[in-house]
C-alpha cells in the first residue's frame, strides 16, 4: 500500500503540474482505494485531493485473505496468484505480485492500517460496493472465491465483502437487478461482457457528473 501510495503521489503532482489545476478527483478501485488513502494520509496529498471515491474496496481487509494464506493448499493459492497476476499484467502491471497485496489486505493487516491512516479533514470520501448473488456470477478465480467470502465475510462481490467496502460520508450499494450480480470485475469492466441493468460506462459518467454537481 505504502509504495503504491508514493507512486499515486507522484503521478498526482505531475497531473498538477501538468493540467495547472488546484486538486484532483480520484476514483479507485479495490486495492486502489487503499493504496489512495495512503497517499492522502501519508504521502501529503490531502491539500491536493478534493474527492475519493473508492469501488469494491476492501477498507476492513478480508478474512477470506488470511483464509487464504494459511488455509489453501499452495498449489491452489499459486493458481489464484498466477491468474489474478495474469490479469494484473493485461492491465499494465509489468511486475504484479497477488500474494504480496493479499497479505496486506487480511483483515488484521486492515485494521492495524486503519488505526494510522486517518481521513484527510478536508478530503470528501465515498464507496460504493456491488454483490453477486451466486457464485457463477462471477468469472474464474472470483466463482471460487465467492463461496468462501461469503461463508467468512458475508455479502460480496467475489472478493469484497459489502461491509468491508463500505467508507467515508456517502456509501452507495449497486443493487443487481434480476438474477445477475455485479461482481469486482464487473464495475470495471475487466471481462467486457453485458450486465443486465449494469451500464459500466454511465455508472462512470454519472458518478463524475455527481462529483461535479456537488461542486468538486
Amino acid at each position: 500500500m505504502e509504495d503504491s501510495g508514493r507512486e499515486l503521489a507522484e503521478r498526482i503532482r505531475q497531473i498538477l503540474a501538468e493540467t495547472g489545476c488546484e486538486k484532483v478527483n480520484v476514483i479507485a478501485h479495490s486495492k486502489g482505494g487503499l493504496d489512495s488513502r495512503a497517499a492522502i494520509s501519508h504521502q501529503g496529498m490531502g491539500p491536493y485531493v478534493a474527492s475519493l471515491t473508492t469501488i469494491n474496496t476492501p477498507h476492513r481487509g478480508c478474512l477470506f485473505a488470511e483464509y487464504l494464506l494459511e488455509k489453501i493448499p499452495a498449489a491452489a493459492r499459486q493458481k489464484i496468484a498466477d491468474t489474478y497476476n495474469a490479469a494484473l499484467k493485461r492491465l499494465g502491471d509489468d511486475d504484479p505480485d497477488f500474494l504480496a497485496a493479499v497479505t496486506d489486505l487480511t483483515a488484521s493487516a486492515c485494521e492495524k492500517r486503519n488505526a494510522v491512516t486517518p481521513d484527510a479533514p478536508d478530503v470528501f470520501y465515498q464507496s460504493v460496493m456491488s454483490y453477486c448473488r451466486k457464485a457463477q456470477h462471477g468469472k474464474f478465480p472470483l466463482n471460487m472465491t465467492y463461496p468462501i467470502v461469503k461463508h467468512f465475510d458475508g455479502l460480496n462481490d467475489g472478493l469484497v465483502a459489502v461491509d468491508s467496502a463500505k467508507w467515508g460520508e456517502r456509501s452507495t450499494l449497486l443493487e443487481p437487478k434480476g438474477r445477475r450480480g455485479i461482481s469486482h470485475g464487473d464495475v470495471v469492466d475487466l471481462d467486457r461482457e453485458n450486465v443486465p441493468g449494469f451500464d459500466v460506462r454511465e455508472f462512470y459518467v454519472e458518478l463524475v457528473a455527481e462529483l461535479k454537481r456537488c461542486g468538486y
